[in-house]
């Protein structure tokens, strides 16, 4: 019986190691569509059925376009099993535009969900951090 619950704890630990470094990739990836400029890449994790998606994704899309972009992200804290997750990041991103460079940094927080084998992000908090600053 302590065999049995020992090799259920390894395994349970295995399959969290393994969604954790499945939610690194992923939120590095975003990260990395960010500095990029590649909205299609960042918004093809992203559900559209996130509250308010088109908005999101317009004003992504203006973030990119307008300026350009660097991001670095670090998990805080992550809770959860193997079909959804609650994260938290630090999240950097400088903005650099024709006049001005900003420097972003927040918590965000995310809510992801496997869909089809694929983590998708179903709650992005706060949305406006990824929207381009206001006109000077």
């Amino acid at each position: 019986m302590q065999r049995r619950a020992f090799l259920l704890g390894t395994s349970t630990a295995l399959l969290l190691a393994d969604t954790r470094q499945e939610l690194v990739e992923l939120f590095g990836s975003l990260a990395t569509a960010l500095s990029d400029g590649n909205a299609s890449v960042f918004l093809r994790v992203i559900d559209p059925s996130l509250p308010d998606y088109a908005r999101f994704a317009a004003n992504l899309k203006a973030l990119m376009s307008q300026n350009d972009l660097s991001s670095a992200i670090e998990i805080n804290t992550q809770e959860g099993d193997d079909n959804a997750q609650t994260v938290e990041l630090d999240w950097l991103l400088e903005i650099k535009g024709p006049t001005q460079t900003i420097r972003r940094q927040a918590v965000v927080k995310c809510k992801v969900e496997r869909r089809k084998k694929q983590w998708k992000v179903v709650s992005i908090e706060p949305a406006d951090f990824f929207y381009p600053p206001p006109a000077k």
